[in-house]
């Protein structure tokens, strides 16, 4: 008996430890060698001074001398490509600005850059911080920058880091405001290992982007992130590079090569943009996430997981395949509905028939940018993943408490056919149909729809949102079907495919 509640008792502290931040980041002691950027290196206070050679030089005298904090003192600063070095930590004080510097190269074609860069185009670098004692956020100004393709913190060949304490202003640039990726070095692919990213908030990001993108990262806590527009955690492998590593180009017995694993995030929130928490793997197989208290308002949804594909952008000859994850879980879910939303046509499918979907285009993009648009909330939660269940057992988990305040017509999770998978009734048949995602388009239809990538002898039903069977049809088609639905009156529908072993509901919007 008292075998059994230790054990019990052993396993609740493991299962209630998995966001200790000491699981994530190890502090060193041995590094002393502490400086002033203003009293040690005379740096001035002038946005039109370009302090980058400065910041760097002292953060090299630093690291040459076994390592140590760099204060950053109250100021004004303009910084650009400072790549921070083992054992350096920049402490930054919060009535601190910066301003991103990028000088115009004379061809005048604007490069990718980073205000700080983590083992990015260097060796790989280790404990390492930037953050702020001084109990309050400094601030990083991204409305005056004259290249819009900047992030303020790039990671690439870094583990044991913190990055923490700061807000942008950002005038919808082109990348998130931290950005992880990977690099090859010395014959292997380094990615970001062991870190803590917390307490950051971004104003006025792209729906593109927002306040953390995550293309490779192992063993992270995101935590306290906020951001206007966007999605604020974005862990989402879709960088053409990296899944060109996949597939066949993986070494025998070699799962992944970067992508996400062992992700931590609490407390995640977003205002008008497209989600607090957004999951898509695209071709990538990784690993697990666990999330907890994810809240929008007046965002497309709070979460977003999305199923695994293979674009047409990457490699079509190394036999990669729609990407998973090995394990999601989301707890602790809200959403208030609002009507300043950034939403993608591709999502309008999933409005409610009492709510028509939004015609004003986001003010900000550029020519010939993909159209965003600025409308209503659609739900909560969106689970639209092809990668449910794995050996009968569900392993995309959305869990209570999830609750939508003010959407009148829809339901907190969608879509339906999420909450009604039964993984372990789940034949081998089951598991590869719903790795092949059924296309219904166009949704929203007025008098045909086509149903793609259909398998041979096949029923297919369509029903009223009552449940009421309008029409059946039996057909052996093995790729595409066009139905006739003008007789259709205006609603909600859903089309139920039926084979021996398996059944896919999709919802459709006759107009």
């Amino acid at each position: 008996m008292c075998f059994t509640f230790l054990l019990i008792m052993n396993s609740l502290q493991l299962f209630s430890q998995i966001d200790n931040e000491s699981n994530f980041y190890t502090s060193i002691s041995n590094a002393n060698y502490n400086k002033d950027l203003v009293e040690d290196f005379a740096v001035d206070n002038s946005f039109s001074t370009d302090d980058s050679s400065i910041l760097q030089n002292a953060i090299d005298v630093i690291a040459a001398n076994g390592g140590g904090i760099l204060t950053i003192p109250a100021g004004n600063y303009s910084f650009g490509n400072i790549n921070l070095k083992s054992n350096v930590h920049l402490d930054i004080h919060k009535n601190v600005f910066i301003r991103s510097f990028y000088e115009i190269p004379f061809d005048e074609k604007l490069k990718n850059y980073a205000i700080f860069k983590l083992g990015d185009s260097t060796n790989p670098i280790q404990n390492v911080t930037i953050s702020s004692s001084s109990g309050g956020n400094f601030t990083v100004d991204l409305t005056h920058n004259n290249n819009p393709n900047v992030a303020v913190v790039n990671c690439g060949k870094v583990s044991n880091f913190i990055i923490a304490n700061f807000n942008i202003l950002d005038t919808y640039t082109k990348f998130s405001a931290v950005i992880f990726g990977g690099d090859e070095y010395n014959g292997e692919y380094i990615f970001p290992k062991n870190g803590i990213v917390k307490n950051i908030d971004i104003k006025n990001a792209h729906y593109g982007y927002g306040t953390v993108q995550t293309q490779s990262a192992e063993n992270i806590l995101f935590k306290n992130l906020s951001g206007t527009g966007g999605a604020t955690l974005r862990l989402e492998t879709g960088f053409t590079g990296l899944n060109n590593l996949q597939g066949s180009n993986l070494p025998t017995g070699v799962k992944r090569i970067g992508g996400i694993d062992k992700i931590v995030a609490r407390n995640i929130y977003n205002t008008n943009g497209n989600s607090a928490l957004m999951i898509s793997p695209h071709a990538l197989h990784n690993g697990t996430v666990d999330a907890e208290e994810i809240h929008s308002v007046s965002s497309g949804f709070a979460v977003r997981i999305e199923a695994g594909f293979v674009s047409d952008k990457y490699d079509q000859d190394i036999s990669l395949s729609d990407g998973t994850f090995e394990h999601v879980k989301v707890k602790s879910v809200t959403a208030t509905y609002g009507e300043n939303a950034e939403i993608k046509a591709k999502h309008f499918n999933h409005y409610p028939s009492e709510i028509t979907p939004p015609t004003k285009l986001a003010n900000y993009l550029i020519e010939d940018e993909t159209k965003i648009y600025v409308g209503a909330s659609i739900a909560t939660v969106l689970a639209e993943t092809n990668y449910n269940c794995k050996n009968n057992v569900k392993i995309v988990l959305v869990e209570a408490p999830i609750e939508g305040t003010g959407f009148l017509y829809q339901e907190n999770i969608i879509p339906a056919e999420f909450l009604t998978t039964d993984c372990t009734a789940l034949s081998t048949d089951e598991q590869h149909l719903n790795e092949n995602l059924v296309e219904i388009s166009p949704n929203p239809a007025s008098n045909s729809i086509f149903i793609n990538h259909l398998k041979k002898n096949k029923n297919i039903n369509i029903y009223s949102l009552s449940g009421q069977l309008i029409k059946s049809i039996k057909t052996s088609y093995n790729s595409s079907l066009k139905l006739d639905v003008s007789n259709l009156i205006s609603g909600i529908y859903f089309i139920k495919i039926v084979s021996e072993n398996n059944s896919i509901t999709k919802k459709i919007i006759i107009k």
